[in-house]
């Protein structure tokens, strides 16, 4: 668990921070400090603050506060402020990543700062008395239980939203709610890769805001796959021989090409194509450029990229890659690799279908696979595991596409890893997709 965000502690100082919008007049940042306890679980460090503060006395809060003028940027801020309410030493903190910022009633955009606290054992809280009242732990995986919870409805500026409150004990009792309650659930569900058991339904001034300011635009958002493609060269890539075999001894391994690009209206689109009606298998259906494992391929990247390039004529030198994202298995047991990249120059891809594999190329907005229009469900049930299909109707130049199965399943997984955010409706994915269970029939 804590290996998996030290992998990322690199990404962090790749960033280039999130723009303040113009249309915010002050900005915050909270620091999300991780440490893995001795029962091997995470927990988040939180304060109790002071009673004698004018504004939120008393409650339960992540370290942070206001952008100072002498911040270089949010991590700066959330260092800063971690250091002056409790004292603790920047150099004890390895920060991870930034989330997307959230925002309070009042307009301020609040930036979540994950960081890994190195030694926990180096750090001896230092409560500043005029503003933190007490220093506590609590076990980040609660954040995305449904225990010792709660929720009441609120309304703000005629919408209607859940707020949730968490109860937790730990020789006093502390409760948990609001802004802070929402920026942990968020950071649960990243570092634990599932979703909560219950409805988030956050305020709608947070997506609003997304929508208006740049701190979420088009421009960061492709930034911030550029900043993770650089993120991607210092990892090691997956390796073939941790890939299932068949009885023969080949690899049952395939890689997909989720191939995105910044579109005219500075959307995000991934690259589609609709299978050939000639095909043995899954015809005239849409998929991503993508196919079997070859002998001559060094890694998945490989796969997807030589794919790609003999599907629709995709040169391997004009996608930067991201990253790559954690096998989908099928009900066969093959092993399905998606390979997040950026087209770098849009204008310089000329299409190049192969007719014996593809009928028709398209884009599609990413987006889409996280919201609840043009989609159905279809449910289905296989070896007692009930679970649904989605389907995500689009249509392009007068025709109609059906993105379903296990393609759907990819492009909600990316899109949600992209906007930071989960899709719109029940997801409810197969089992079998994670690999938990044994696949013998189609």
């Amino acid at each position: 668990m804590e290996q998996r965000l030290e992998t990322s502690a690199q990404h962090v100082r790749l960033q280039t921070p999130v723009k303040s919008p113009t249309t915010a007049a002050a900005r915050g940042a909270v620091l999300v400090c991780l440490f893995q306890a001795d029962d091997g679980h995470l927990r988040v460090i939180l304060t109790k603050r002071a009673s004698t503060l004018s504004s939120h006395s008393g409650e339960v809060s992540l370290l942070g506060g206001k952008k100072e003028d002498g911040d270089g940027d949010d991590v700066d801020t959330a260092l800063r402020e971690a250091k002056e309410e409790i004292g603790l030493e920047p150099s004890l903190v390895n920060v991870v990543t930034v989330l997307e910022p959230f925002v309070n009633e009042q307009g301020m955009p609040v930036i979540p700062v994950i960081g890994i606290l190195n030694a926990k054992e180096a750090f001896k809280p230092a409560p500043n008395p005029a503003e933190v009242e007490a220093v506590f732990d609590a076990p980040l995986e609660m954040f995305i239980k449904d225990d010792n919870r709660k929720q009441e409805m609120r309304e703000w500026n005629g919408n209607k939203y859940l707020i949730h409150i968490f109860e937790f004990e730990m020789k006093n009792k502390y409760t948990i709610w609001g802004l802070t309650a929402s920026i942990l659930i968020r950071a649960a569900s990243i570092v634990y890769k599932r979703t909560p058991p219950f409805e988030e339904q956050n305020c709608s001034y947070k997506a609003a805001f997304a929508e208006k300011s740049n701190g979420m635009g088009s421009s960061n958002l492709e930034q911030r796959l550029q900043t993770l493609a650089q993120h991607f060269r210092l990892q090691k890539p997956v390796k073939p021989d941790l890939s299932p075999t068949s009885t023969t001894g080949s690899i049952k391994r395939a890689a997909v090409l989720v191939c995105l690009f910044q579109g005219e209206e500075g959307n995000l689109h991934v690259i589609l194509t609709k299978r050939a009606t000639t095909l043995s298998s899954h015809s005239g259906e849409v998929a991503l450029s993508g196919g079997k494992r070859e002998q001559g391929d060094a890694d998945d990247v490989d796969t997807a990229l030589r794919e790609a390039k003999e599907e629709i004529g995709l040169d391997p030198s004009q996608v930067s890659i991201v990253t790559i994202l954690e096998p989908f298995v099928n009900k066969l047991g093959m092993t399905v690799v998606p390979v997040i990249g950026l087209l770098s120059n849009k204008e310089s891809f000329d299409p190049a279908p192969n007719a014996a594999e593809v009928e028709a190329i398209f884009y599609a907005p990413l987006e889409m696979f996280l919201k609840d229009e043009s989609r159905r469900a279809e449910e289905r049930e296989w070896m007692g595991d009930k679970y649904l299909l989605q389907h995500f109707y689009f249509e392009d130049h007068g025709k109609e596409y059906d993105i379903w199965a296990i393609t759907a399943g990819i492009l909600i997984k990316t899109a949600s890893l992209v906007y930071q955010r989960q899709p719109a409706f029940l997801e409810q994915r197969p089992k079998f997709w994670s690999g938990t269970a044994h696949h013998t029939t189609a």
